[in-house]
């Protein structure tokens, strides 16, 4: 049985908190801490360690930009989905470059959160569709993917298929699913067939070529 995956909300409204959580623990999630702002943030992460952090764009003291950075030096494997009433690509561009993993809007549907939630705790990316088709026109190299997608995207550049990839990275083959639907959904392309073509016109980010032989 999976071990479940623990996270924590960071959201100044007590009742946004108290519904993520009611939405992602029947779902497998743990949520391990809760804070509502910056400085109370780093101090639950510190302690808890978890595999994610739910993050709204904006506190009370404002956004939260500047704080992904020491969330991420205080738990360098934690994913980070940034979860906000905002939709402009600016703010999406800005939380991928300063760290974070994922961005969604909080008018999303509960399998969406879900799906992103589960994607980004497990080394993936996720931003929403309608913001990823803007999104998808800052350069790969811009776009601060992960080492695991960097290396998903290199195999499939070389035609191999999602078994292969899994048995290559020693994933299963259902994380490999979301890490390639979470590229497809952030570069706003349909099939595999567009990820395919993507990765070989493009080529994959430096140093992120997955094990070869």
């Amino acid at each position: 049985m999976a071990a479940p995956v623990t996270v924590v909300l960071v959201d100044d409204h007590l009742t946004v908190r108290a519904g993520t959580r009611a939405l992602l623990e029947p779902e497998g999630f743990v949520v391990v801490g809760e804070a509502a702002a910056e400085h109370e943030a780093v101090d639950v992460v510190r302690t808890s360690r978890p595999d994610l952090l739910v993050l709204d764009m904006v506190l009370e003291s404002g956004p939260v930009l500047s704080v992904i950075p020491a969330l991420l030096a205080v738990a360098p494997k934690m994913g980070i989905l940034v979860h906000s009433m905002y939709e402009d690509a600016a703010l999406v561009r800005g939380a991928l470059t300063a760290g974070a993993s994922g961005y969604l809007s909080k008018n999303t549907s509960v399998p969406e959160l879900v799906l992103a939630a589960r994607t980004v705790a497990t080394g993936g990316s996720y931003v929403q569709p309608p913001l990823g088709v803007d999104v998808a026109h800052v350069p790969v190299s811009q776009q601060a993917l992960s080492l695991r997608e960097g290396q998903v995207l290199a195999l499939l550049a070389d035609g191999h298929t999602n078994r292969e990839v899994a048995a290559r990275l020693t994933l299963s083959v259902r994380t490999v699913e979301s890490l390639r639907a979470a590229l497809r959904n952030r570069l706003g392309l349909v099939s595999r067939a567009d990820l395919v073509a993507y990765a070989r016109r493009t080529g994959p980010p430096p140093g992120a070529q997955g094990p070869h032989g």
